[in-house]
């Protein structure tokens, strides 16, 4: 299947929109996703990560090499990764862990979540890149219809911050 790249901005959803956008790719057979958690402290496991782990941990997937949005280098992009399965619970969990919408950005002192991504078999589905405020969605030409018919704005291109 050829797939074309959707371009998301925060702007063009609420909160509640990025959830729902989530569940529009459950639907399509998006099926696993990672999250990142940090800290202001590196050396330690930010308090945050204990309540989603707990929720999140009857659905662990192990680790697998899978596409990032970033890494340290372009070769970085592709690299083993915390996998989780998707479905209510964890959606649940991720709705906790990021309560302004999947494409919010707020470090806090006791730690945050960023660049959720969304797999399908194994491949980038809808990856946020969260620091640069912007996600991409990994579909079909007629997925990219149906996004639309379904009320999604998205963009051929990275859209511009002003």
């Amino acid at each position: 299947m050829a797939l074309v790249k959707r371009y998301l901005a925060p702007s063009d959803f609420s909160a509640e929109e990025t959830w729902r956008l989530v569940e529009w790719c459950r639907k399509l057979g998006a099926d696993e996703f990672t999250v990142d958690c940090l800290g202001s402290d590196a050396r330690r496991v930010p308090p945050v990560r204990h309540a989603f782990q707990k929720i999140v941990q009857p659905f662990d997937q192990g680790k697998g090499i899978r596409e990032r949005m970033s890494g340290p280098t372009a070769d970085d992009l592709n690299r083993s990764t915390e996998l989780w399965e998707l479905n209510e619970r964890t959606i649940g969990a991720l709705r906790l862990a990021l309560p302004d919408g999947l494409l919010q950005y707020e470090p806090r002192e006791g730690g945050w979540f960023e660049d959720p991504v969304f797999y399908r078999e194994g491949h980038l589905m809808l990856g946020v890149l969260s620091h640069e405020a912007f996600a991409v969605l990994r579909i079909s030409d007629r997925e990219s219809a149906q996004l639309a018919a379904a009320g999604f704005h998205s963009h051929d291109s990275l859209p511009r911050i002003s």
